[in-house]
């Protein structure tokens, strides 16, 4: 039997890395009483994978894992069990059985939206930041450059952003932001909103940032799916 469950990462399971994440599941589910499947070979791995994963400290609204058990049994009763075992902050939201067929979730998801918390270092109006945000978005190309051992490597980022929009909310800014997702890669919501200050000269406090990804899907001819509803 093939699950496909939808689950929060909130408060503080955010600070749960992603490699562990699979052994949360793992122990919770063995747990529960359920059988998992394993993998065949030397050294077995359970048959559990998970969506693009989430930066340590960002929460996640609506995250994805797939699980495959050994027999059928009746989804809520497969649900409530495990949901017992788990850690507060990681809440599953819905589940489906998967058709044989199904692909699996990095084969489908190409697209994630964030909500994303900023304090201005200055006061800014509202003309002001949709000036920028249009700004931003009018421009064809923006390069950023990340940093990793081999030294600073630049990208451009603007195709990964699909959109972008923002608004004054009292001392700060509350952005919506919806990026392309692939096995190329992506964009961070940190990159958008670091390139938005630097390129517009928009004053935000980006030390004091705080991301939500409020979902992930899977994005098509202008429109967005579940991948619950493909499974």
């Amino acid at each position: 039997m093939r699950l496909r469950i939808a689950y929060t990462k909130i408060e503080d399971a955010r600070y749960i890395a992603h490699l562990d994440l699979t052994r949360v599941f793992e122990r919770a589910i063995r747990r529960s009483g359920i059988h998992m499947s394993y993998s065949e070979g030397f050294n077995p791995r359970p048959k559990i994978s998970f969506g693009f994963a989430l930066a340590v400290g960002t929460e996640g609204e609506r995250e994805y894992v797939d699980v495959e058990l050994r027999q059928d049994m009746d989804l809520g009763e497969v649900l409530a069990r495990v949901q017992e075992q788990l850690p507060p902050g990681i809440r599953l939201l819905q589940g489906r059985a998967m058709d044989p067929g199904a692909k699996s979730l990095m084969a489908v998801l190409n697209a994630a939206s964030y909500r994303i918390r900023v304090p201005m270092a200055l006061p800014i109006q509202e003309e002001r930041l949709q000036e920028a945000v249009g700004a931003w978005l009018g421009r064809e190309h923006v390069t950023y450059s990340r940093y990793s051992k081999k030294g600073p490597t630049d990208k451009d980022i603007r195709p990964w952003v699909k959109h972008l929009e923002g608004k004054i909310q009292g001392d700060e800014v509350l952005f919506d932001l919806e990026v392309e997702m692939g096995n190329s890669g992506s964009v961070r919501p940190e990159e958008v909103l670091a390139s938005l200050r630097e390129l517009e000269n928009l004053p935000i406090e980006l030390d004091e940032l705080q991301v939500i990804r409020t979902g992930v899907h899977v994005s098509y001819e202008g429109g967005k799916s579940s991948p619950i509803e493909m499974a």
